[in-house]
């Protein structure tokens, strides 16, 4: 599938995020059975563009996975130290060892104790132009038992679109389960977009604990949830916010 036409990075107004909640309950896409698709045995590995990304993503099922014994190894592709950009009184490097650590508070919070993160370190903003790289350096980290989730590749923001695409050549060429998560598409996309292949997309219900679990390690982003700058709102917004806690998960398979 080559890359969609759709609006600008993640501008204007998000689709209202209860008009999905409706239209997604008449979908009725068929679930995914953990059981036989991600055993306690497995492991889970999740390829995240930025900071925060593994749970907007993920996070109810890291959480589920891990509270089933289950092994989870995070592949950081950036620092997400661009997430400012257009705010002097921010630094870079300070912003990318702030991202980093609230990275690992956010999982601590899914159940990792000692989390495992594997930092590719690619320049935030620009992964779209280091594909082959990417791609060299997935390689030798996958397995073909794994079960790998990364961002959709038509998800609307270039870092996550060439991550997705590279993740999933990875897998073809490894032999390895992969699963596209849309994050971003909730904002520009709108029930029944003909443009998003619905009849590929998959539920994951998730248990209470692991909704409460992907909520609070949200929240440790906290330089993303508040205000930039003066002129500048909060990176992740009420909307995004209001869909990391819907007690169900969606991957294209």
């Amino acid at each position: 599938m080559g890359a969609l036409e759709r609006p600008a990075l993640i501008e204007g107004e998000p689709t209202d995020e209860g008009a999905w909640r409706h239209w997604l309950a008449g979908l009725r896409c068929h679930e995914l059975s953990l059981e036989d698709w991600l055993p306690a045995t497995a492991r889970l590995v999740v390829v995240a563009p930025h900071p925060d990304d593994e749970i907007l993503a993920s996070g109810g099922l890291i959480s589920t996975h891990v509270a089933q014994g289950g092994r989870v190894q995070i592949v950081a592709v950036t620092n997400g130290e661009a997430s400012h950009n257009g705010t002097p009184a921010v630094n870079p490097d300070d912003l990318a060892y702030l991202r980093r650590h609230e990275r690992w508070l956010g999982l601590r919070q899914l159940g990792l104790a000692q989390p495992s993160v594997v930092a590719l370190a690619l320049e935030d903003g620009r992964v779209q132009q280091r594909g082959a790289d990417l791609l060299a350096r997935l390689m030798p980290l996958l397995r073909p038992d794994d079960v790998v989730v990364s961002t959709w590749e038509n998800d609307g923001h270039p870092d996550h679109d060439m991550t997705g695409q590279m993740v999933r050549r990875a897998s073809v060429a490894i032999g390895c389960t992969h699963l596209a998560a849309p994050v971003w598409m909730w904002h520009w996309a709108t029930p029944g977009d003909t443009r998003i292949p619905w009849l590929r997309l998959r539920a994951v219900p998730l248990s209470a604990e692991a909704g409460s679990r992907k909520q609070t390690a949200l929240a440790a982003h906290r330089s993303q949830l508040g205000p930039r700058s003066a002129d500048l709102g909060a990176v992740l917004g009420p909307a995004i916010v209001a869909r990391a806690a819907w007690r169900t998960e969606y991957y294209f398979v």
